[in-house]
């Protein structure tokens, strides 16, 4: 796999934009603490969070593609600990963040341990795609396989343990030019443990 996405990032390419969920939502992220962009890609959510006041770290599959990173960070003028994991077999650093976020990534079995990483109080940004291919008579750009997608409110319960800040997910009431178009969104922030 590592194969496919080192020769998708193997031509120089601009940085993507910051996904809708940051964007939108920025009043509701923490200015200060350590975050993660989990398949961070290029790094453009990593670059953004940190101007936003984060102290970034950003895993990937992909070497070549945290080398792009790492060149967008230098031209941005900020520092993202870059990190090369597969993050499906290897063991993931001993570390917990304030802010967690996922874009355009979905492997379910690690949800639970996306939960164990936030810190109490810290907050999950996932925005990912949807099981809808089609919005006013046009195809939607997304995986077509069915692991890849989430279902209606899916991402609801596999992050049930947080307190949910937004959920949006719009399916076939969206426009196709919208943001969250063929996507959805979850914001969640981890309780704190009551005392004892």
């Amino acid at each position: 796999m590592s194969d496919r996405w080192d020769q998708a990032y193997s031509a120089a390419k601009e940085l993507p934009a910051v996904c809708y969920g940051l964007l939108n939502y920025r009043h509701l992220l923490p200015n200060k603490g350590v975050g993660l962009d989990l398949a961070c890609g290029l790094g453009q959510n990593a670059i953004f969070l940190s101007k936003h006041g984060l102290s970034m770290h950003g895993w990937d599959y992909s070497k070549v593609g945290l080398e792009q990173m790492k060149q967008h960070c230098q031209k941005q003028g900020v520092n993202v600990q870059m990190h090369p994991i597969d993050l499906e077999s290897e063991t993931w650093p001993k570390l917990s963040f304030d802010l967690i976020c996922v874009n355009a990534f979905l492997a379910r079995q690690l949800c639970p341990q996306i939960v164990s990483a936030l810190k109490p109080g810290g907050t999950l940004v996932y925005q990912t795609f949807n099981t809808v291919h089609e919005l006013d008579g046009q195809c939607l750009s997304k995986p077509s396989r069915s692991e890849f997608l989430l279902e209606r409110y899916e991402l609801l319960s596999l992050f049930s343990e947080l307190e949910v800040l937004v959920y949006e997910d719009y399916q076939n009431t969206a426009k196709y030019d919208d943001a969250l178009a063929g996507k959805a969104l979850l914001m969640g922030q981890k309780k704190f443990k009551p005392a004892m």
